[in-house]
């Protein structure tokens, strides 16, 4: 998205407010009758919350039950234990007190029937937010219930909590628990924000105060960003000014020790911020121009490269004294340089070096000029509205996450690495010989993404064949139901199921039968291969058949793996699948597909 002549690309006037935001949803719901206003505002809060990271890895589903719903209208579960995790009620509007308690109370019944006893705080989180004390702002750790509508609720959140009805201490349980968000329209408004600024950033134009005189050698200029400035540059650009950064915000206080520094940075900038420039790396910003005059920094197509991180636990933070950062500009409007910079200059956190060597080929950037280039829109329709964009961007993040375990899977020494993400069994080295420009990484995004598109179209019919026990219209016994429930993981889950039934397809129909054949591939073979099933419509159709075959030989080797009389048969695949898969050689899978 930084390549000059870049258009903003849809035109989003109904972003500009809360209220213009609001007012766009009320007129395309206006002439709809109460249930479909219901249904499709769910489907709104579906789409927009699933493009946000905290719902990442988790597979969204509406409440078939439009009337007795439970007080529940949407559900987010992982896909691989099947385990419901969050409970959403979105309301289209809650005008009062009244209306939030008729919310709270099926939230209670809902708790009391499901027993649903296990959904209680991080205990760790809860522990690192005591150590802070009590103006720490938790970020991490899913919440388990959230009120989304359309409306403002301070004002009614407020006098629900004072109103003595017989809900507000279960109310209050849960906040105390953290295990409710109240999501109303200003925050729902926020929230698609950022995911539509995520994904059709523009080239941004920043300015800000140098706290010192600027040094410069070359193309890079070394000076001091304080706070106040950093603060306002993301709040006027949001997410877009991290177009081209490695990964987004990870978060703070879980248990993962990568999160230790952001931990660090955080209480830096709350408790001590005169502390932060001794102790910070800084952040990196590349842009295509620099202006500097009398202390004032302007930046023209500038982007966040390294420092997301720091810049984001700095706005939670809100220094309220003196606090500055390093700041380092480097001017290059060469894709490829700044690709590199992307990758050397993340040094502030612990990034997985596969992170950062796949941002080389396969970054957001690269896949949405790849798709434009060879046609291919995940936009259902053209016309540009809020529910429209909404889907559209979540699924394209999905798309993203499947090309992700799709190069690995394809371009490693063998396909089941896409489980293990193991740098050294990638072959980057022969890769950067014949995808070594920017011509060729956008042709092999493009591949990869006709590749998925392809057999998304398979993994649907296979959808059709094995339908889900949610399926109105499937037999909930059936055995094709009972297939659908168990393996819904392969085409739904973003843990690299679906991708590595995909490349066991293509080695195949290459009749490459185990790891030790796979490991004499080259990659120029691999991406021919791929590409001849793209262009040839026989190849296309041998290529869904070998889908579905791959799709059935994997689950009859796991049927037979986890089948034991004393155990249940899903529980004993959701909890051991993923390591099975990641130890298992394909050959086993392969033998079985020859028999099919």
């Amino acid at each position: 998205m930084a390549q000059k002549g870049n258009q903003k690309l849809v035109n989003a006037d109904f972003l500009t407010s809360y209220i213009d935001f609001r007012q766009h949803i009320e007129e395309l719901y206006g002439d709809l009758s109460n249930v479909d206003k219901g249904r499709k505002f769910s489907t709104l809060v579906k789409d927009t919350l699933s493009s946000h990271e905290d719902y990442w890895g988790l597979e969204a589903r509406l409440n078939s039950k439009e009337s007795h719903d439970g007080g529940v209208d949407i559900f987010w579960n992982d896909p691989e234990t099947g385990e419901n995790l969050i409970f959403c009620q979105a309301k289209f509007r809650i005008r009062s007190k009244d209306d939030l308690d008729n919310v709270i109370s099926k939230f209670k019944s809902f708790e009391d029937s499901t027993k649903n006893s296990k959904f209680q705080k991080d205990s760790q989180l809860d522990m690192f937010a005591e150590s802070q004390g009590d103006d720490f702002e938790a970020e991490s750790g899913r919440t388990k219930y959230i009120v989304a509508t359309l409306w403002s609720l301070k004002r009614i959140t407020s006098i629900y909590g004072e109103s003595g009805r017989p809900s507000v201490s279960f109310f209050n349980k849960l906040l105390d628990e953290k295990c409710i968000e109240i999501l109303d329209g200003e925050i729902l408004y926020d929230y698609f924000l950022d995911a539509y600024q995520r994904e059709y950033s523009i080239p941004q134009s920043v300015s800000f105060r140098s706290a010192e005189p600027l040094i410069n050698r070359g193309n890079v200029h070394v000076g001091i960003i304080n706070s106040e400035d950093l603060i306002g540059i993301y709040k006027n650009s949001r997410n877009g000014i991290f177009f081209e950064n490695v990964r987004d915000f990870i978060g703070l206080g879980n248990s993962d020790s990568a999160l230790d520094i952001n931990n660090d940075i955080y209480k830096t900038a709350r408790k001590e911020p005169s502390k932060m420039i001794e102790r910070n790396n800084g952040i990196t910003f590349k842009a295509s121009s620099i202006e500097y005059e009398e202390g004032w920094v302007r930046l023209t197509d500038a982007g966040i490269i390294n420092g997301c991180q720091t810049t984001i636990c700095i706005v939670k933070a809100k220094p309220k004294d003196e606090c500055y950062v390093p700041v380092k500009i480097v001017i290059t409007g060469n894709e490829q340089n700044s690709s590199n910079i992307a990758r050397t200059a993340n040094t502030q956190n612990r990034i997985d070096k596969i992170n950062l060597e796949l941002s080389e080929f396969i970054r957001p950037q690269l896949i949405k000029m790849s798709l434009a280039e060879v046609g291919i829109s995940l936009e259902e329709s053209e016309q540009k509205n809020a529910p429209i964009l909404a889907a559209t961007i979540s699924k394209y993040q999905i798309f993203k996450i499947d090309i992700r375990y799709l190069f690995i899977g394809l371009f490693s020494y063998v396909p089941r690495n896409i489980f293990i993400s193991d740098y050294a069994s990638i072959r980057f080295d022969d890769l950067r010989e014949c995808v070594f420009d920017a011509k060729h990484k956008r042709e092999l995004n493009a591949t990869l993404a006709q590749l998925l598109v392809f057999a998304n179209d398979s993994f649907e019919e296979i959808r059709k064949k094995y339908p889900l026990p949610s399926n109105k219209d499937a037999d909930l016994d059936s055995p094709e139901a009972k297939v659908g429930k168990v393996f819904n993981r392969f085409y739904v889950d973003q843990k690299g199921y679906k991708s590595y039934l995909i490349v066991l397809a293509i080695y195949c129909m290459m009749e490459i039968g185990d790891e030790k054949a796979s490991k004499k591939l080259d990659v120029t073979s691999i991406i021919s291969f791929v590409q001849d099933i793209l262009d040839f419509q026989g190849n296309t159709c041998e290529f869904h058949n070998a889908i579905e075959k791959v799709f059935r030989a994997v689950a009859m080797n796991v049927i037979q793996k986890f089948t034991d009389k004393d155990k249940d048969l899903e529980d004993e695949i959701s909890q051991n699948l993923f390591k099975y898969m990641r130890s298992t050689n394909f050959s086993a899978f392969y033998m079985v597909y020859g028999m099919l």
